[in-house]
């Protein structure tokens, strides 16, 4: 959407760069279009495997 945030301006709102202890990602996605989600989910399983 033109009038979406940047990921850097979501991450700053979300107060997310705070998080130092935690890893965080921003996905461009779609609920309706089904893009970035496969990526999206990717990253979540690789990112819990890694804690293991």
């Amino acid at each position: 959407m033109e009038q979406a945030m940047t990921s850097s301006e979501m991450a700053n709102s979300l107060g997310l760069p705070a998080l130092k202890d935690r890893k965080w990602q921003i996905f461009k996605t779609s609920a309706t279009k089904g893009t970035g989600l496969d990526e999206a989910m990717e990253w979540l399983v690789e990112t819990l495997k890694s804690r293991q």
